[in-house]
């Protein structure tokens, strides 16, 4: 429930990497209305192209504030298939739109579902569907939690973590038995920005451990400016800087994830 903490760039790399490295079939799923993780992924310019015709605005129903479910949308009209010449790496970029979601279905029927709906009603063939979320638990964050399995929270170690993560944990885990659909649990915790010359890290990665709140993966990504670089070129760092320290650590975490899921 914190920004700039690595939500974004998590699931791009890992995305990327669990395409490129591991030969899987994997979507991604921008539900920011901050549209970075498109951006990453592909540039301003074809973002601009579809973004009134072709987005995660189009698959819920909104279009610029107005209502478009009637339309009977297909999911598959949204995807951008082996983006930035990736293969098997496919998105669904955001919009805008999405920041008015909450008004735009408080009148629909079970809104939080209607992510799950348009997947459930569409011949999806992935491996591994990765969502990108803002960070809050309103609607759009719902509709991602009702159809995932896992949810992954990067966590820079500083003070806020520590109060923010266990009200996280219990937000979600009191959501949940509002919908008995959501199986949804988390997978654990990573560490994400961390700086070696910082004592307050290491003392704060400890104490988030000793707590004991969610599983901690024990991989940790290094702050990076590399990484950071990538993201202006709408390129994940895995190909532009596939040897820097940050995605080393990305690709021993995706290993991680992979065995812990039993994945492989």
């Amino acid at each position: 429930m914190k920004g700039g903490v690595g939500k974004t760039t998590s699931t791009v790399e890992i995305a990327t990497i669990l395409a490129k490295e591991h030969k899987k079939k994997v979507l991604v799923i921008d539900l920011d209305p901050q549209t970075n993780a498109t951006l990453s992924l592909i540039t301003l310019d074809a973002w601009e192209k579809i973004k009134d015709t072709a987005t995660i605005a189009d698959v819920l129903g909104i279009k610029r504030g107005m209502s478009s479910r009637d339309e009977e949308f297909d999911i598959k009209d949204a995807i951008i298939k082996n983006v930035n010449g990736i293969r098997n790496l496919d998105l669904i970029p955001s919009h805008l739109e999405l920041t008015f979601l909450d008004l735009d279905l408080v009148s629909i029927p079970a809104r939080e579902s209607v992510l799950k709906n348009q997947i459930s009603k569409s011949d999806l063939s992935y491996d591994f569907i990765l969502i990108d979320c803002p960070p809050n638990l309103t609607l759009a964050p719902q509709n991602a939690l009702i159809i995932s399995d896992y949810i992954i929270v990067p966590v820079i170690p500083e003070i806020f973590p520590a109060i923010g993560l266990p009200l996280l944990v219990n937000r979600i885990r009191k959501w949940k038995k509002s919908f008995a659909e959501c199986n949804v649990d988390f997978l654990g915790m990573v560490f994400t920005k961390v700086d070696g010359r910082y004592s307050m890290h290491s003392q704060q990665m400890d104490a988030l451990r000793k707590k004991n709140v969610i599983h901690c993966f024990s991989t940790i990504i290094p702050q990076n400016a590399d990484i950071s670089k990538a993201v202006a070129q709408s390129k994940p760092a895995t190909i532009i800087y596939p040897n820097c320290a940050g995605i080393e650590s990305y690709k021993n975490l995706v290993k991680e994830i992979i065995l812990k899921i039993g994945a492989a």
